[in-house]
């Protein structure tokens, strides 16, 4: 089985989404980067283009089922069934559990989780249809650690490890594998909701390999979970945190 060359990257305005759709990125590839943030996502789709991809930008909140359903069906017009999905696509704002507004928790549910499994299954059913097909999704630390002002954050990434183990055993007999990045502190805006640059970086003197991780660090094992060297790896979460596992 070939690595993939038509994919859709959600999230891909910033940070690990943006990281990923460059690494993903080259001659012969057709990447779909999708994000609600207009100016963030054609930058990121330029970006794909000058490392030589054919790439199209898309507004799409993937807690819509419209709009996934609609983009997935506009890919599939462009360009042919969907051969790999990155669901990154997250929010994470910060308030604790006794003062959180209803809507806020249900706001986040949709997006981060319900979300995940929409683009999932809008792309497996293009998949099926073919055969093959690699699916990562996007969890976090803080979906095995918890989170103190954020039980709706870690609720929702601790639920996506459990859709992936769901999803990989219900679509494995159609060709299509479906694993879990589960990144830890990195470099990007989710930390920076409640710690400064000086605090951030302080956390990476606590990590085994000495820093935090960086949006390049995630898109390596995204690019290995979907490709070739992966083709018998399916159901499995893998944690990229820089030895953070180990702390106490």
């Amino acid at each position: 089985m070939a690595a993939p060359s038509k994919i859709i990257v959600t999230g891909a305005a910033q940070g690990i989404g943006r990281a990923v759709a460059l690494r993903l990125s080259g001659p012969g590839v057709q990447i779909a980067v999708w994000d609600t943030k207009a100016g963030g996502v054609e930058e990121t789709a330029e970006l794909c283009r000058k490392a030589g991809a054919h790439a199209r930008h898309w507004q799409v909140d993937v807690g819509a089922e419209d709009q996934v359903e609609a983009a997935v069906a506009e890919f599939v017009d462009a360009w042919g069934a969907v051969e790999g999905l990155v669901a990154n696509a997250g929010i994470f704002p910060r308030s604790r559990a006794l003062d959180m507004p209803l809507a806020e928790w249900e706001q986040v549910l949709r997006v981060n989780l319900t979300g995940t499994f929409l683009c999932a299954r809008a792309a497996a059913r293009t998949m099926k249809a073919t055969g093959r097909g690699a699916i990562v999704t996007v969890a976090s630390g803080r979906g095995l650690q918890g989170a103190a002002n954020g039980a709706h954050y870690a609720a929702t990434k601790a639920g996506i490890i459990g859709l992936t183990k769901s999803l990989a055993a219900d679509w494995a007999g159609f060709g299509i594998r479906v694993n879990c990045l589960i990144p830890g502190i990195a470099d990007t805006a989710q930390p920076r909701v409640e710690m400064s640059d000086e605090q951030l970086y302080a956390v990476g003197d606590r990590i085994p390999l000495g820093r935090i991780g960086q949006p390049e660090d995630m898109a390596g094992m995204v690019a290995f979970l979907l490709g070739d060297d992966a083709a018998y790896i399916t159901g499995q979460s893998v944690a990229v945190n820089g030895g953070a596992i180990m702390i106490p």
